[in-house]
């Protein structure tokens, strides 16, 4: 994939109209333990301390991510970038962009990650997340995760 500049880049709100598409990334991105679609449709209507985020090129959703926004903490739920346009700065861009959105009301960030995903922990790390702890059993398939947090402020 050819790098894109970011003015071809845009990132909104998600709305329920994505979701199918979201859903698509989910899939490719984690097979063993990948959110339904019942998951995504409540966090956008009924969770009210999700936000949930796309990045699109064009008419295309090339990225998503989810947070929630739960007094001063701010939690990464679940993020992904399209195969096709990973190893373009995309992750970075996106995960920038939440991380000034939760740092409006929130002091702290944190998510969690397999621990096996060298990739995603070297984008965390780059934004600043340190290793906070592991969580046993985290994932459906029995996988532990690590645990990471960043200061906002």
């Amino acid at each position: 994939m050819e790098k894109q500049s970011n003015q071809d880049l845009k990132i909104r709100k998600m709305t329920s109209d994505d979701v199918l598409k979201v859903y698509d990334i989910e899939k490719q991105s984690f097979s063993n333990s990948s959110w339904s679609l019942e998951a995504f449709y409540h966090e956008l209507e009924k969770n009210e301390f999700a936000h949930y985020f796309v990045v699109t090129l064009g008419e295309d959703i090339i990225a998503y991510c989810g947070l929630w926004l739960v007094i001063d903490q701010a939690q990464i739920t679940t993020i992904s970038v399209n195969k096709n346009y990973r190893n373009s700065g995309i992750g970075q861009l996106l995960l920038k962009y939440v991380m000034n959105f939760a740092s409006e009301t929130c002091t702290t960030m944190s998510l969690e990650v397999r621990l096996e995903n060298d990739t995603a922990r070297h984008i965390y790390e780059k934004a600043g997340f340190k290793y906070g702890g592991i969580r046993k059993n985290y994932y459906g398939d029995g996988e532990d995760a690590k645990v990471m947090w960043v200061s906002l402020k």
